[in-house]
């Protein structure tokens, strides 16, 4: 409590100086020396930097070193003017700024009077001098003009060089960075969702509101917790009032047919919109010019129904009714372990509920051959209506006085969604609607020119329930099914919501499956407050601050297997569609009904930083944080964790009273938090002492054409990590492990689905995962060395980046037996009576190096492009991505981690990716043809090219087998080993030289065999290269100017212009009839650049400028 209090009395203090907020800064400063002709210093002279657009300026004086900063700087365009007594003024125009830009302008005054003006151009610097962080920026004009066909952010980071994205995942890799290192924000307040700090998506698929993107990639000052720092910044209202009308639209017609499909895409799509902004003016009682301004956008998509293209991989006809004569394995009859008859299940001993399942879901092939099996034989359409969103931005500046301005900004979204479940034309749809809201206010103050503060609070809201009403959606209702299916040994008081029997093959056949049931759905709130300090005194550039942020976390969601799930191998027949007949699985598992869960945390910053101006060309960037970021708490008090010293599960104290009463209390104990030596309610101990330095310098040895750039930082998880808390469930809520049936004399049997426990209630339970509760904050060291040039109009930059994580997390089976021949029952283990135990710990780390090569030119005489080449190569040994690759998180041995050291499996080892913007010469105000008449300049003039071209190698995947535990570490019950999933034998190279490679066999599959009993697999992580990426990009786009002010766009983009197949993965299951094949592309859609963009697509827009 104490700590608290301290906290608090340093947050009164600070909103004594001014108002706060957590994430960072957007303004941007503009820096440099005012010397005379002869290279002396000129103290005292007036720098002035006024806003083209707004009219506003901002005023400062150099200082007795003759160096100068204008600080709290908007984006855009500005001119600078200096004077001093006894010479002539100094006057550049256009010297724009983006966010959090640190742009250098130096003043050379000449002897004379003060009212001639010396008008100086091309001398700002287009190059980073300043800082060691490296970034990227992209404004409105590139976010529009580049040929993207989508009206998103994501295809546009793509573009940023040592960005990696992956498509179908949230993961976003900043040179090498991981979950939790990240962090979004609009207007400098986030909109990650404060769980593992993934982006709430829905903020940035539109971008009419976007004035420009900038990507902090690589060592963040001090005043940024994350490595990797994505930052929106607003478009805002100017003096003059101008605006927008737009729409863009694609058709089949526009779209080519998927390299696996045998029917363009279908659906038209309609992304219409508009903006406007300018000054508040209300006539005859308020003139906002030069100090009050407006902006507001909307933006939406329409069209007609679609169609989903179905193609699951169903039972051949022979097999629906028991024949597998041309199966070529013998068929084995399980209660007599010989096979069956000319292998035919005689149709009596076909089990009941299993027809009926067959009837109402698994249709029968209609693709290829329907008597023999093959991947993929039932295609079809399924029209689904077009799901609407709605997007708006509203925006107010206003300037108070010279020293005061405030900013407020308002984002409202709202999305439906009717996904088609499964890949099945017989589940149904669901229905969705997401609700997405986002809002900063900051307002900024100069005590004097050279004391300068700043306040920003915001606020972050995703609402995404799953709706279980009938009336919207057509999902399966689970207790009708229950009913209709007869089925037993499910848990009692089950909801009357939608839900299925999961079922699932491990031959590569389609199963049953349905999204589970969300009442509140993933609801994610966070508020945050930051105060800023910034004072500039002699040759130092101080900046404090202090973050504050609270997040909540809630959810109340039904288990996937709320009403079953049932997995089928070949254990009792040799064939697993022939065990799903006799109805016998391999493995079951229950859900009992769930509890609403509400999380929320607490995160507190401090920061210090000073940009040290050592001499004219040398510039050290010294900072340091601290950080306090409390663990997750439930509201309830609904949290528990295994305790592997007292053999107990572990729940906050006080809250036993909340524990199910069908709990088994008889097969476990309960410890209140604080008699076992964890954290009272939050039950992980919290870290204290987590102080981040950061160092980094900037030498300009020849003038500000050149600049050498190094920097090394510490930087913690943002966010703590929640997979091992137990929220809402055991002991609270009643689970189950999933139940391995034997193959002696198997329990479960259709229409039962997990065994009698003859007492209404489980005779044992899953246990909570275990966490060390001394656990450490992970932490990661990034460092960087540059070289960047200016050239031509043009920066050049070298950049050796180099990310490593140390005490990252980890998890593993604690509970597991020595791995051997043995069977699992006949083996000693730490907790005899207790199933597998998920530990988790510190210990894991990884290693990135990077090489950037770019070429990066502003838009100047009508040509933009960017061009960059990085290779990396990133080692790591066990990873937590969250929804990418979380089964990596845990090591197969818990003895061998160093088995599981590999390539990171989404870094590619080459990269390049160019995108440019030219403007033809040719028209009125270009360079050729400038004086033709208006007929004429309607065909020549005005036109514009853009493109973007993606190369990319492919992904470092891993092989896999399931089967029956060879080692004997998979927890089970019976003397019949559990099915388990993990590497097999590697005998050679899989890896097919280009010319060998097809899609029918895209590595060699012989390289790999089941593993050795008694042994672990051979082979290790990231051995097979997958495919990689090949996409070219092409847009042509004509402007027609009606006047000065009105100008009308048509443009025409195509995305993969030359229709070049971009394979996803293929199989790596090596029990899977798919092993090695290549079974789908990037998909038809309209694409998202560099991440296997599908079939080509056309897309047309119309856009009214005003």
């Amino acid at each position: 409590m104490s700590h608290m209090r301290f906290l608090l009395g340093v947050v009164l203090l600070l909103l004594a100086l001014a108002p706060t907020t957590y994430s960072q800064t957007t303004f941007a400063s503009i820096t440099g020396s005012v010397t005379d002709a002869t290279g002396a210093v000129v103290p005292g002279a007036t720098v002035t930097a006024t806003n083209v657009e707004t009219n506003i300026k901002t005023t400062v004086k150099s200082n007795e070193d003759g160096n100068y900063t204008v600080a709290q700087l908007k984006q855009g365009t500005y001119t600078v003017r200096a004077e001093a007594a006894g010479f002539k003024s100094f006057v550049m125009g256009s010297v724009g700024l983006v966010a959090r830009d640190v742009r250098r302008v130096d003043v050379r005054l000449e002897i004379g009077d003060v009212a001639t003006e010396v008008k100086v151009s091309g001398g700002v610097t287009l190059i980073e001098t300043e800082t060691a962080r490296i970034s990227d920026t992209k404004d409105s004009l590139v976010l529009n003009a580049v040929p993207t066909n989508s009206r998103s952010l994501w295809a546009i980071l793509n573009l940023s060089p040592g960005l990696q994205g992956q498509a179908g995942s949230s993961v976003t890799r900043f040179a090498g960075s991981r979950v939790n290192e990240n962090n979004w924000s609009i207007d400098g307040t986030t909109f990650s969702d404060g769980v593992d700090n993934t982006q709430t998506g829905p903020l940035a698929n539109y971008i009419e509101s976007f004035q420009e993107v900038k990507v902090d990639l690589s060592n963040n000052s001090a005043e940024f917790a994350s490595i990797g720092q994505v930052t929106i910044i607003s478009k805002s209202g100017t003096n003059e009032l101008h605006g927008s009308l737009f729409d863009y639209y694609s058709t089949p017609w526009f779209r080519a047919k998927g390299f696996f499909d045998s029917a363009r895409s279908t659906g038209i799509s309609h992304f219409p919109g508009g903006s406007i902004g300018g000054p508040v003016r209300i006539p005859k009682i308020y003139d906002g010019r030069n100090k009050t301004f407006f902006y507001f956008s909307y933006e939406t998509s329409r069209g007609s129904a679609r169609q989903d293209r179905l193609n699951p991989t169903v039972a051949p006809v022979p097999w629906r009714t028991g024949d597998f004569s041309g199966l070529g394995t013998p068929i084995i009859d399980p209660s007599s372990g010989l096979p069956f008859s000319n292998n035919q299940i005689p149709a009596d001993r076909i089990n009941a509920v299993s027809k009926k399942i067959q009837a109402k879901f698994f249709p029968e092939p209609n693709f290829g051959d329907p008597n023999t099996f093959h991947t993929q034989n039932y295609r079809e359409l399924k029209i689904r209506s077009w799901d609407p969103s709605t997007y708006w931005t509203t925006r107010i500046d206003h300037k108070v006085s010279d020293k005061d301005q405030i900013m407020g900004r308002y984002t409202w979204v709202r999305g439906y969604n009717r996904n088609w479940e499964g890949n099945l034309p017989t589940i149904g749809q669901r229905w969705q609607q997401r609700d997405d809201r986002a809002a900063t206010s900051s307002y900024s103050h100069s005590f004097r020119p050279n004391l300068l503060n700043e306040f920003r609070w915001g606020f972050g809201l995703n609402n995404n329930p799953i709706n279980f009403d009938l009336n919207l959606g057509s999902t399966q209702h689970g207790l009708q099914l229950v009913k209709d299916l007869g089925l037993v040994g499910l848990a009692p008081n089950l909801p009357d919501v939608n839900g299925i029997l999961r079922l699932t093959f491990n031959n590569g056949m389609t199963g049953l499956n349905q999204y589970p049931w969300r009442k509140k759905g993933y609801r994610t709130h966070s508020e945050e407050f930051q105060e800023h300090l910034s004072w500039f005194k002699g040759r130092h550039n101080l900046k404090f601050g202090f973050n504050m942020l609270w997040a909540e976390w809630d959810d109340f969601g039904a288990s996937d297997n709320l009403f079953g799930k049932v997995g089928f191998t070949s254990r009792f027949t040799g064939n697993p569609y022939a065990d799903f007949l006799l109805g016998i699985p391999t493995t079951a598992a229950r859900a009992f009904p769930p509890v609403e869960v509400a999380r929320n945390r607490w995160s507190y910053d401090f920061f210090a930083a000073d940009d040290f101006k050592i001499s004219p060309k040398l510039t050290l960037n010294l900072g340091v944080r601290y950080e306090l970021h409390l663990n997750w708490r439930e509201n309830h008090d609904l949290m528990s964790l295994f305790d592997i010293k007292s053999g107990t599960l572990v729940i906050p104290d006080g809250s036993a009273s909340r524990v199910s009463s069908i709990f088994p209390r008889d097969f476990v104990g309960i410890s209140e938090a604080s008699s076992v030596g964890f954290d009272s309610k939050r039950l992980i101990h919290q870290q204290k002492h987590n102080i981040a330095p950061r160092i980094g310098l900037a030498y300009r040895p020849w003038g500000n054409n050149t600049v050498f750039r190094a920097g090394w930082g510490l930087f913690y998880n943002v966010v703590p990590l929640a997979y091992a808390l137990n929220f809402g469930d055991v002991p609270f809520l009643v689970a189950e492990p999933s139940y391995n049936n034997p193959k002696d004399n198997p329990q479960v049997i259709f229409p039962r689905v997990f065994p009698a426990t003859g007492t209404g209630g489980p005779s044992d339970t899953s246990l909570s995962a275990a966490q060390n509760p001394a656990y450490k904050t992970p932490y990661s060291m990034q460092y960087n060395f540059t070289i960047e040039r200016q050239q031509w109009n043009t920066g050049f930059r070298a950049s050796y980046i180099g990310t490593a994580m140390r005490k990252g997390p980890y998890a593993y089976n604690y509970n597991t037996p020595v791995p051997d021949g043995r069977p699992f029952i006949d083996k000693p283990r730490p907790f005899p009576n207790f199933p597998e135990i998920d530990y988790v710990t510190n210990g894991a780390g990884h290693q990135y190096n990077g090489l950037t090569l770019e070429a990066l030119r502003h838009l100047a005489n009508g040509l933009y492009f960017q061009s960059s080449w990085t290779w990396a190569r990133d080692r790591y040994d066990l990873d937590y991505n969250w929804d990418f690759d979380l089964w990596q998180f845990f090591s197969e041995n818990p003895r061998d981690r160093h088995r599981e050291v590999g390539p990171a499996m989404e870094i590619p080892t080459h990269r390049w990716t160019s995108n440019f913007i030219y403007q033809l010469p040719f028209g009125k105000g270009r360079k050729f043809a400038s004086g033709v008449n208006r007929l004429a300049n309607l065909l020549v003039g005005g036109w514009e090219m853009s493109g973007i071209y993606t190369l990319q190698t492919g992904m470092f995947l891993t092989p896999f087998w399931s089967g029956d535990d060879p080692v004997g570490i998979a927890f089970t019950d019976s003397s019949t080993p559990a099915s388990v999933t993990m590497r097999p034998d590697i005998l050679k190279n899989p890896n097919l030289s280009g010319g060998q490679r097809t899609i029918e066999r895209w590595f060699d599959t012989s390289a790999f065999a089941p593993p050795q009993p008694g042994q672990f697999g051979t082979s290790g992580k990231g051995v097979i290269k997958g495919p990689g990426v090949n996409v070219m990009s092409f847009g042509l786009a004509k402007e027609f100017v009606f006047n000065e002010k009105v100008r009308l766009r048509w443009e025409m983009t195509a995305n993969n212009f030359l229709n070049h197949p971009n394979w996803q993965n293929p199989s790596t299951d090596i029990t899977d009839s798919s092993f090695g094949v290549i079974t789908s592309d990037g998909g038809v859609t309209d694409g998202s650049v560099g991440d296997r963009a599908g079939a080509r697509a056309f897309r047309m827009g119309l856009r009214l400028q005003f």
